[in-house]
Order: C-alpha cells, then sequence, then structure tokens
C-alpha cells in the first residue's frame, strides 16, 4: 500500500486490529484514496476469525486532521461519497471498534472517530468540525451522527463555530467517551477486556444496542442470539467455570 501522499495501513496483533492514518505530511489528512482503503480494511478483519477488536488511530501525534483539501472536488465529487463509504463501514462493522485519538481530530477526522463505538482521547487532544470554514456542507449521515452523541445545541455550536474544542469539552459533550493521559495503553488494556469476554455476548450487545438507538424492535435479533448461545453452549461454558472459579473458555468463534 505504499503511497507518497498517504495511506491506511492494518496491523493485526493478537486479537486486535490496529487501522492506521498515516500521512505525516499533511497531519494525517485523508486522500480520496485512503478514504476507499477503509472500507476494504474493514472488510478483511471481519473476515478474519482471530480479530475480535478494531482499534482505528492515526500514525505519531495526531489522529487526522480530516479530508485532504486539495482533493475535496474528487471526494464531494464523486457518484459515491467515499467519506460517507468509510464512515458507513465502520458503522456496520460486526466486530468492536475504538477510536484512539491523539492531537488533532478534525473534519472528517471527527467523522471517523464518530462512527466507532467508543472514543478513547488523550488528554492533550483538540477536536474541530470545520465545514463552515470552507463553505461545504457536512454529510447528512454525519450531522445526524454527532447529533444522536452531543445533542442538538452541541452539534450546532461545533458546527456554526467551526472552532476547536480540548478533550476535557469534547468528553462533557459526550463526543468522547474517556480522556486519559496514556490512551495507547489504555486502550490496549480495553481492547484485550473485550476480546477475553464471550464474543457472542460482544456481538450480540452490539447488535442489540444498535437496534435499540434506532427505535427498533430488539425481540427477534435476541431470540437468534439466544438460539445460538444455546446451540454453541456458551451461556453454559460461562456458568460452569463461574461456579468452578476458573477462566472460561467460550466456544463461539473460536
Amino acid at each position: 500500500m505504499n503511497n507518497a501522499k498517504g495511506r491506511v495501513d492494518l496491523d493485526v496483533v493478537g486479537h486486535t486490529a490496529w487501522i492506521t492514518i498515516d500521512n505525516p505530511d499533511r497531519r494525517n489528512a485523508m486522500t480520496a484514496r485512503m478514504w476507499r482503503q477503509v472500507p476494504e480494511l474493514l472488510t478483511a478483519v471481519a473476515e478474519d476469525p482471530a480479530v475480535r477488536v478494531v482499534v482505528l488511530t492515526g500514525a505519531g501525534s495526531t489522529f487526522c486532521a480530516g479530508a485532504d483539501i486539495s482533493e475535496l472536488p474528487e471526494i464531494e465529487g464523486a457518484a459515491e461519497n467515499p467519506t460517507v463509504a468509510a464512515e458507513q463501514a465502520l458503522l456496520s462493522c460486526p466486530l468492536p471498534t475504538i477510536a484512539l485519538v491523539n492531537g488533532l481530530c478534525v473534519g472528517g477526522g471527527c467523522q471517523l472517530a464518530a462512527a466507532c463505538d467508543i472514543r478513547v482521547s488523550a488528554a492533550s487532544a483538540e477536536f474541530g468540525i470545520t465545514p463552515a470554514k470552507l463553505g461545504i456542507v457536512y454529510p447528512p449521515s454525519s450531522i445526524a451522527r454527532l447529533t444522536e452523541l452531543v445533542g442538538p445545541s452541541a452539534a450546532k455550536l461545533l458546527l456554526f463555530s467551526a472552532d476547536f474544542v480540548d478533550a476535557a469539552h469534547a468528553q462533557r459533550m459526550r463526543l468522547v467517551d474517556e480522556v486519559v493521559d496514556d490512551p495507547r495503553e489504555r486502550v490496549e488494556q480495553l481492547a484485550a477486556t473485550i476480546a477475553s469476554r464471550s464474543q457472542l455476548t460482544v456481538r450480540a450487545s452490539k447488535e442489540l444496542v444498535d437496534l435499540a438507538h434506532r427505535g427498533l424492535p430488539l425481540d427477534d435479533a435476541a431470540a437468534r442470539w439466544q438460539r445460538t448461545s444455546a446451540e454453541a453452549g456458551e451461556s453454559a461454558e460461562g456458568i460452569a467455570a463461574f461456579l468452578e472459579r476458573r477462566p472460561p473458555e467460550f466456544p463461539y468463534g473460536r
């Protein structure tokens, strides 16, 4: 994936897939090609039986400075907006996704981070949504997701002003879930914890929470997952391990 104008890298370490935005000359701004790499990489990791958690981050000290402005005409003029396709690929990924945010998280960077299930930020990170500085319209799906996370007033504050907010403010807005001094250490620990849990429960929980958030019925999906748990022996193993005071060896996904 060599590309002088930037790339998105994939590294699988244990049960965690690390997807890294790497365009240091432009503070990890996303070219059109980089946006298109995101769905490709997510498809690959979803098909890898070893992967249980996906982490999205930026190389070096910056998460992502948004779309590469020099390529905005190509991005905006595409038949399918690649920024929206990348966002939707994150939202629909069956695996839990974590955004690890260092430094700047701006525009399209916020679009990507907001599409992850969990966002962990360095205390020094800054967030901004800046289409008002460029005279462009933030994608409707991204506005909807932002509004779901932070509420209409905070969404308007970010969009109207295009000003940056620090990590503490972003957490108060609910744009960020955790603010820590060492986000890499925290995300590694969190990913390891999630990978050690019942993967059936994790995947069922992700689907059911997303259905509940959209106001859709849960009964059919819950019944399907409950049947799968019984057929796989997942809950039987979890209960037996608890009673025997030993670590469980969950059969689902092995």
